[in-house]
């Protein structure tokens, strides 16, 4: 944290009380920085420099101090280059780097760096604070600004721990969540609290602070190259990256679901021999979710040392320990196996390597996959077109979730009327608007704030084809807002350190100069990746159809998680009757349980927000607030 002058110091006991929060994350060790208006901590995971890495760290004159939590994959060519331009360094530790590149450097010394971060860095000569977040949003930073103060931190609830920061509910992130099941960069689910995008630092001098953006994905691409020359390119991409990200003083494993991305990763992780890797797995025993016989395969293929798990409906008993987790409602449903199989691999291993970000790179996903069937439709003759829609679709049509064939086919057509980024929001959406309108009480409706988030983003990239510009939105606010921050609170619940070589910059500045057309091919999607893998994974992984590492949740809520779902949301309601119509509640519950229409993803949306709420009721008041403070609890008050 850091005060205006006139605002006094910050209270060293507070700055103590804000670190522990994140415990978690650094068991290993702690660090205080406190002098004048500036007050730094650090909880540190130990994996490089065991004995010498201990933060906040200085340069040789202590003017500058930083703290920082990731890892710097080149850092050992900075520090090469750095000491030949007469550096003197005191530890063997990638933090180290930062300093004395910010001394070269300035500010931008940022662009130099390889590797997944959050820095917060002081300047005591300029009085100046600097916070950075790595490129993609592999690292998550959160702060607050009020009165000149900034208050900032890995998770917001040691933003939270401060007594200064009031926290409404906001009604426009709360829109965000119920739609997407997360809440997009830079809101969070209270008015005052934002997390730092991707890509981006945040400059405070003198009680006054801005944001810049230093980063960004352009998709400058590159037409006429061959298969072959692409493939050539992205295989030395990989392997450069997957070399750097093995740099490690522990223990090292990695996540193997099976698919194609993690195989990828553990493929090459495997070449040269040596000691098996340790891969780790979970399973689940409905066959349609279930990816472990492909997890075999690869594994024996590349003979890693493999391990597995099943994950069971009595996992729900973990719900709570996952809500807290997140510290605002989060309801992606697969942070359950994520959870599990970091708790797995943390037994024997401290930093594990997963394959995340490789449908975002190379196009693996069926819902932007799907664009391209949608405008061959649209290219059709328009009589043809209002002959089908006219027959199939009435002009109230909403899509329902679910359903028959017919009702796929319908809401094709539904989607082919529409712009494409209104089509694909649409399907990547959990709660439609209609629906939620109709969820919603009146006087809640009335106060909620919608926002464009996808379109936001999407402006910046309109200039590119629509493929390009769906995985530009899928990168940039899907990957970082959601699957990355899935992978880093549920790894960090068990002080385990994940790291991504699929998403080092390098890696994603190749992929987004790759022809769409290399992409998607036909009904094959990555397939310049798979061309590029062929001869490392066996055909059974190159050629099986994507599940992605969700859970059964239609079929828990009917059975193993109805109960739990009926007692929160109708029997012992905290939020659901703030917000929402009991009668729309219990219409989905019943709808789901008959198996009429599809509700699990919805009904695990609303549980997880009750169970963020008492949460957060209750970690309030542990906290021994005020009676006035509590009345600032994140919560409606219409």
């Amino acid at each position: 944290m850091v005060y205006p002058n006139a605002a006094g110091a910050p209270d060293g006991e507070l700055l103590r009380r804000m670190n522990h929060r994140l415990v978690h994350r650094g068991p290993d060790d702690e660090g205080y920085y406190l002098q004048g208006s500036i007050g730094l901590a650090m909880r540190r995971l130990k994996v490089i420099d065991l004995e010498g890495g201990h933060q906040p760290i200085a340069n040789e004159t202590g003017t500058v101090w930083t703290v920082f939590n990731g890892e710097i994959y080149n850092f050992k060519e900075l520090r090469r280059s750095l000491e030949a331009r007469g550096h003197r360094f005191k530890s063997k530790t990638d933090t180290e780097v930062i300093v004395h590149l910010y001394e070269e450097q300035g500010e931008d010394f940022v662009r130099e760096l390889r590797g997944m971060f959050a820095i917060a860095l002081w300047d005591e000569k300029k009085q100046t604070l600097l916070l950075y977040r790595d490129r993609l949003g592999i690292k998550p930073l959160h702060y607050a600004f009020q009165d000149g103060k900034l208050i900032f931190g890995s998770e917001i609830k040691a933003v939270l721990e401060h007594p200064g920061i009031s926290r409404p509910l906001s009604m426009a992130a709360l829109h965000d969540y119920l739609s997407y099941l997360y809440i997009p960069a830079p809101l969070t689910i209270y008015e005052n609290v934002f997390k730092l995008p991707p890509g981006h630092l945040l400059r405070w001098q003198a009680g006054k602070m801005e944001l810049r953006h230093y980063w960004d994905i352009e998709y400058n691409i590159e037409n006429g190259v061959s298969e072959k020359k692409w493939a050539g390119r992205i295989l030395s991409a990989l392997e450069e990256s997957v070399h750097l990200h093995k740099i490690s003083d522990v223990p090292l494993g990695a996540f193997l679901s099976g698919g194609m991305d993690s195989s990828t990763v553990c493929a090459l992780l495997s070449r040269g021999g040596g000691v098996p890797l340790k891969t780790y797995s979970m399973g689940f025993g409905d066959p349609r979710y279930n990816e472990l016989a492909y997890a075999r395969k690869a594994a024996n293929f590349i003979r890693s040392d493999h391990h597995e798990q099943f994950v069971k409906p009595d996992a729900a008993a973990l719900l709570p320990e996952i809500a807290a987790g997140f510290d605002e409602p989060f309801a992606d449903s697969s942070a359950i196996p994520t959870y599990l199989v970091s708790q797995f691999a943390r037994r024997e291993v401290t930093v594990a390597l997963s394959g995340d970000g490789g449908d975002e790179l190379f196009g693996g996903y069926g819902w932007t996959q799907k664009e391209i069937w949608l405008e061959k439709y649209r290219a059709l003759p328009l009589a043809l077109r209002r002959s089908a829609e006219s027959l199939l679709l009435s002009k109230d049509y909403a899509p329902l979730s679910g359903g028959a064939k017919l009702e796929t086919l319908r809401r094709f057509l539904f989607d082919a009327h529409a712009a494409p980024l209104e089509s694909f929001s649409r399907r990547v959406r959990c709660f439609q608007p209609w629906t939620l309108k109709e969820l919603c009480r009146p006087e809640v409706w009335g106060h909620v704030q919608p926002r464009s988030v996808l379109a936001e983003q999407e402006i910046k990239a309109r200039h590119l084809d629509t493929v390009s510009r769906l995985l530009y939105l899928d990168s940039t606010v899907y990957l970082p807002d959601d699957l990355l921050t899935k992978v880093d609170r549920m790894s960090m619940a068990h002080s385990l350190e994940v790291r991504v070589p699929l998403l080092d910059h390098k890696v994603v500045e190749l992929a987004a100069r790759i022809p769409s057309a290399l992409k998607f091919k036909g009904r094959t999607t990555k397939y310049i990746l798979k061309k590029t893998m062929e001869p490392l994974l066996p055909p059974v992984i190159l050629k099986q159809r994507k599940q992605g590492f969700s859970i059964p949740i239609h079929r828990w809520f009917r059975e193993d998680l109805y109960p739990l779902a009926e007692k929160m949301l109708l029997r012992e309601p905290h939020l659901t009757q703030r917000y929402f119509r009991r009668e729309m509640v219990e219409k989905m519950l019943a709808e789901h349980r008959a198996g009429r229409r599809q509700y699990g993803a919805h009904l695990y949306a609303l549980v997880m927000l009750e169970m963020w709420g008492r949460r957060g009721q209750e970690s309030t008041e542990n906290r021994g607030q005020s009676t006035e403070n509590r009345g600032q609890e994140a919560e409606y008050k219409g």
